[in-house]
């Protein structure tokens, strides 16, 4: 910190008023070098009670300058300006003069003197102009310290009570200026950047107008932006005691004495967080600034700093839970809000005791064909299909509604039918709004969408549950819009169906199910049925196809249509797939031991077989037990349909492997000859509803089961009839039939436990011991 420098000559300075030339050239001899004289120097000078330290004058100039020397007293109070009145020796002074001791003179001195007594004289007077300057200092010094004090105390309340940055610091500036009268003060801060320039945040004063020089001056290099950094970097307070030695003939230094700007200090502001910046007090008297009152003004900037590192902690904090309250409700894909705020929404709307009404819907809404987006064009096409789609179902609402991404293709939506249509709504209204709401989304999201330089077209489907009819638990509600928007689904997608208890009755169902399938699973409790593959001709067993069952506590066994469809949507199809080709081939293998010599027949789900089919994991679970050729894999056309390339090839490596391959329930799909010719196929297995024609007049049932059969033989393809009922059913397909033909049925046998297979093939045998036994 820099002290104000003295401006206190060395050489007293004293005003000689002499009537007699000879009396002046007298003290001129008695002084000596010791003191600087001015003689002549009364002239109507109105600074001579600044310029002098002392006024020697006669009886005669006292008369002639009495006014000017009262009236130059009076200005220098509340120092003292002395004067020392020379008189003559001979007699006594007049009366009058006298008087004037204590009014316009201090002393009187009778000459002719000595040397030693003058000085004597003249040094007391000086003494006492001295005692009179230093007086003043301390007076002024303590009218400084008070106001600074005063300053740093309403300083150190708006530290407390600020609430923001800006605030802080425009109001300190203002409080600077009217608790001390100074004539500006501003803040100003480093940029963010390091490259950043420096910038006056906030001012105040009488001299503002200043602000705008300054800143254009600190805009480009120049020694006041040095000297501001300087301050900045070293966190040193800088004292400026005269701006205009400072920058001597300076455009800035000019403006600065136009403002009436005499004086400086710049203050660090030494922050922990966010930009360091200055604060600069500007006085309007040169040498303003002295020891004390640098001190107070230097523990106000230390208290600024403490208030600007609260307040921006206080930011960062608030900055910091907005962004986490931010991240933990809202999607981060779509901005939309998600789950987790929609429970709070839903807990808000539940608590308020008014919400007795039905005056709620929430729609749960699933997109139809988005997975194959994702599967075929990635996931950055599929993310920008979300966030499109989202924006469209936020225009298909009105502002009051909430729109929540549940995750991956769900959005809900929730809507208040009493905002909507008026105060009262019965539940028929409600139900209204909901539907047509879900159908002006569906349509919304149902127009084309081109991304990733395709045109999508993309379905909707949407459950509605209300509120509270359908639960007063969120998460309850939530999961019944689930529910009833997978009913919509399983009615063929692109609707709106309202919840309701059988929907509820039937995910219960389903729930249970489930639980008990993945118990059945780990305990075992599956069985395998077989059903006798007879030739056609001779009756003789052939073959078996092996069909799951599941035994129930109450003696019931399960068929595979009413647990197969869960298993292929929970994703327990292939540990219970290679579970049957596993037992079958062992079961196989058992029989073989004691000399039947069957194949068997075993059905492969689409899923077991795409996308991520293996032949060799087929194979390894047979081969243990017998050779593939043994094994009789089942596909149904739909599934060849899926992948037609990779399934060809899966095919062929299952073929490659030994296995034999059929195409199961043929003629209800969409085979076609191309491709059918191409396929490593043996045998294909007409379904039971063309047999089942077989028996009615006027069907053309038999028609199409002999194209099959010459279809089959021109593809050298064997064939077995599925379903069959009759003898005479029996009997027309071995008429049609140009080769060797199979077939199967209740007429014959329905599935049965394996020692039943057992006895029955042992007694087929014994009556066809003779005939000739190859696997088909």
């Amino acid at each position: 910190m820099t002290a104000p420098n003295s401006s206190h000559q060395e050489s007293p300075r004293i005003a000689v008023a002499l009537a007699n030339p000879s009396n002046g050239e007298l003290l001129e001899r008695l002084l000596g070098q010791a003191f600087h004289l001015k003689h002549g120097f009364f002239g109507g000078h109105e600074s001579l009670a600044q310029e002098v330290d002392l006024v020697v004058i006669d009886v005669a100039c006292l008369r002639q300058h009495y006014k000017l020397i009262r009236d130059l007293r009076r200005r220098a109070n509340p120092m003292v300006l002395p004067v020392l009145l020379v008189v003559e020796s001979r007699g006594a002074p007049h009366p009058q003069v006298a008087d004037e001791l204590g009014k316009s003179v201090d002393d009187i001195l009778r000459i002719p003197t000595s040397q030693v007594e003058l000085q004597a004289r003249i040094n007391n007077l000086l003494r006492l102009r001295t005692l009179a300057r230093e007086q003043d200092d301390a007076r002024r010094q303590l009218v400084g310290v008070v106001s600074a004090l005063r300053t740093l105390s309403a300083c150190d309340s708006i530290v407390v009570r600020s609430e923001s940055e800006s605030e802080l610091i425009r109001s300190l500036c203002q409080t600077i200026v009217d608790e001390d009268g100074y004539n500006l003060a501003w803040i100003g801060f480093n940029g963010e950047q390091s490259d950043s320039a420096f910038e006056i945040c906030a001012w105040a004063g009488p001299s503002r107008a200043f602000v705008p020089d300054l800143r254009q001056n600190l805009s480009k290099p120049s020694p006041c932006a040095d000297t501001i950094s300087w301050c900045i970097r070293t966190n040193t307070t800088h004292v400026v005691n005269d701006i205009a030695d400072m920058l001597p003939f300076s455009p800035l230094s000019e403006r600065a004495i136009t403002h009436q700007l005499a004086a400086a200090i710049m203050l660090p502001l030494k922050t922990e967080s966010g930009p360091s910046g200055c604060l600069t007090i500007y006085s309007n008297r040169t040498d303003h600034f002295d020891h004390k009152e640098c001190q107070l003004l230097e523990r106000l900037a230390a208290n600024l700093v403490f208030g600007l590192d609260s307040l921006r902690t206080h930011s960062v904090r608030e900055q910091q839970a907005a962004e986490i309250h931010y991240l933990a409700y809202t999607d981060a894909l779509t901005g939309l809000p998600n789950r987790r705020h929609l429970i709070h929404y839903l807990d808000d709307i539940l608590s308020t005791p008014e919400t007795g009404a039905t005056e709620y819907a929430i729609l749960f809404i699933d997109l139809d064909g988005f997975k194959p987006i994702n599967d075929a064009l990635g996931h950055e096409v599929g993310d920008e299909v979300l966030r499109q789609l989202a924006q469209r179902l936020q225009a298909s609402v009105r502002d009051s509604d909430l729109v929540v991404r549940q995750g991956g293709d769900e959005f809900l939506v929730v809507i208040s039918g009493a905002v909507r249509n008026g105060p009262q709504q019965d539940f028929v209204k409600i139900v209204d709004i909901a539907h047509r709401l879900a159908n002006r989304i569906i349509a919304h999201l149902g127009e084309p969408l081109t991304v990733g330089g395709y045109t999508h077209h993309l379905n909707a489907s949407v459950g509605i549950t209300l509120i509270p009819e359908h639960g007063r638990d969120p998460t309850l509600l939530i999961e019944n819009a689930d529910k009833a928007m997978y009913e919509a689904k399983r009615q063929g997608g692109g609707q709106s169906y309202l919840f309701s208890k059988d929907i509820a009755d039937s995910h219960q169902q389903r729930f249970s199910l489930e639980t008990r399938l993945r118990q059945a699973m780990e305990q075992q409790q599956f069985e395998l049925y077989y059903q006798p593959i007879f030739e056609l001709s001779s009756c003789r067993i052939v073959a078996a196809e092996a069909l799951i069952r599941w035994p129930q506590d109450d003696g019931e066994v399960l068929s595979p249509g009413t647990f197969m469809p869960l298993v292929e949507k929970i994703g327990l199809i292939n540990p219970i797939g290679d579970w049957v080709l596993e037992t079958a081939a062992r079961q196989l293998r058992a029989w073989h031991n004691q000399g039947l010599e069957l194949s068997m027949a075993v059905n492969l789900s689409i899923n077991q077989l795409y996308p991520n089919g293996d032949a060799e994991h087929f194979a390894g679970l047979v081969k243990p037990y017998v050779d593939p050729s043994w094994i009789h894999l089942e596909v149904t056309e739909n599934a060849l349909m899926e992948d037609p390339a990779k399934t060809e090839a899966l095919l062929k490596a299952l073929n490659d492997q030994g296995f034999q391959l059929a195409i199961d329930d043929f003629g209800t799909g969409y085979s076609s000859l191309s491709r059918l010719q191409h396929l490593s196929l043996q045998s294909l297995k007409i379904d039971r509803s063309f047999v089942n024609e077989l028996d009615r007049p006027d069907s053309k049932g038999e028609a199409l089961v002999a194209i099959i059969h010459q279809m089959a033989s021109s593809l050298n393809l064997h064939t077995i009839a599925e379903g069959i009922e009759t003898e005479h059913q029996r009997q027309l397909l071995l008429d049609m039939s140009t080769g060797k033909a199979w077939g199967q049925g209740y007429w014959f046998s329905p599935p049965i436990p394996a020692h039943e297979f057992e006895r029955l093939a042992k007694a087929r045998a014994r009556l066809s011991s003779r005939d000739e036994m190859v696997p088909f």
